[in-house]
């Protein structure tokens, strides 16, 4: 009986501790998503990994992990929200439930790896209100007053967002967490929880800052991989916090950009060598105990997150890897594991972001899954 390539990446990740499932950078891909999400119940049914971080805030997660500890229900509402608008589509739909029935058991943790702020989440609606709390006197009503208009981006000529506001509101940061890190404060894991967004929303305003700072001096050029490198070295912060917080070693289950989850962009011919990935991290800490698992297609289509605009996947190239990939090959897809990426050698290939470049690949990722058609994700209809 013939191994299908899920089962044969399933074997693959199955005895490690970090299992990095990637993604084209737009995050437009459908059969990409339907095929994590089956592999995650898999992978927690049949592996036992007991934890499912992705790239997304991490403020809604611990809103949900304090809302678990004081022994409150949880909806699936919040675990979609918390996972985000750019995957609110019916291909990820089945995984919510799976998640959260699995949350409320306690039998499977969640988190957000990411310090950026989503669109309609608890962390735009509601959680500075209650950081805020923390502070006393004129400071909370200047501070709030400040938060609210930026999580509803109310900015204007009376009221412009320049680099004083955020000057501002990361002193507002820094006092937030001077207060809930006073002696007796932190003991409580709801504070723990409180300290670790502020701290999150301290690195995301500090990478603003410095931002907004280099393009005052900066005119046009090559990309400035700064921000990314911050925030990849951010996004593995949170991961060893999350990670910290179980008193035995857990297997984790990281969905992301297969570009954050590289374990090495240096081997690339392209702008992106310039990058270091979150994966690079995981590699320095965790070697073989990780995997990366890479995603591409040989044609098809793909949109930008959740937009309803897609754009064309140009068939790949007979020499390119994706082309290699499919030669004398006719199913669906076609898995090339570590020992066949290297006996592939440098080859032009679009796993990244649809933009060709070449790279020895097995430097980049740990297997690659290539679909001979890609498809757009469709939205959850209401």
């Amino acid at each position: 009986m013939a191994v299908s390539d899920a089962d044969r990446i399933v074997r693959d990740l199955c005895d490690k501790r970090l299992a990095l499932l990637g993604e084209e950078a737009h995050h437009g891909n459908g059969r990409t998503i339907t095929f994590k999400a089956g592999l995650i119940r898999r992978l927690v049914e049949e592996c036992q990994y007991d934890a499912f971080f992705i790239e997304a805030g991490t403020y809604d997660f611990l809103h949900i992990q304090a809302l678990l500890k004081a022994g409150q229900p949880i909806s699936e509402d919040m675990v979609a929200s918390a996972i985000g608008g750019m995957w609110a589509n019916q291909e990820m739909a089945p995984l919510i439930p799976f998640l959260s029935e699995r949350l409320e058991a306690g039998t499977l943790v969640a988190g957000g790896i990411d310090d950026q702020i989503g669109r309609g989440t608890y962390a735009q609606r509601q959680m500075t209100q209650e950081l805020i709390s923390s502070l006393e006197g004129p400071r909370q009503a200047e501070c709030g007053a400040e938060f609210e208009r930026h999580m509803s981006w109310k900015y204007d000529d009376a009221h412009p967002y320049t680099a004083e506001t955020v000057k501002f509101i990361l002193g507002c940061c820094k006092e937030m967490e001077t207060a809930l890190s006073r002696p007796g404060a932190a003991a409580t894991p709801e504070t723990q929880g409180q300290l670790q967004m502020v701290r999150n929303l301290e690195r995301t305003f500090t990478r603003q800052a410095a931002a907004m700072s280099r393009a005052s001096e900066q005119a046009g050029g090559t990309r400035d991989w700064s921000a990314f490198n911050e925030r990849s070295r951010s996004m593995f912060m949170n991961l060893e916090w999350l990670l910290s917080q179980s008193p035995r070693p857990r297997k984790a289950i990281v969905w992301l950009a297969t570009l954050h989850a590289a374990k090495n962009l240096e081997g690339l011919d392209a702008d992106a060598r310039h990058g270091i990935s979150f994966g690079s991290y995981v590699q320095e800490k965790f070697g073989a105990q990780s995997f990366v698992l890479g995603f591409s297609a040989l044609s098809g289509s793909y949109s930008i997150g959740s937009s309803a605009r897609t754009h064309a996947i140009a068939p790949a190239p007979a020499d390119s890897l994706e082309g290699q990939a499919f030669s004398n090959h006719t199913a669906d897809t076609r898995y090339l594991d570590g020992s066949q990426l290297r006996d592939l050698g440098p080859k032009v290939a679009r796993p990244l972001d649809y933009s060709w470049m070449t790279a020895p690949w097995a430097t980049v990722m740990d297997g690659l899954l290539v679909f001979r058609e890609e498809t757009p994700p469709r939205p959850v209809t209401r």
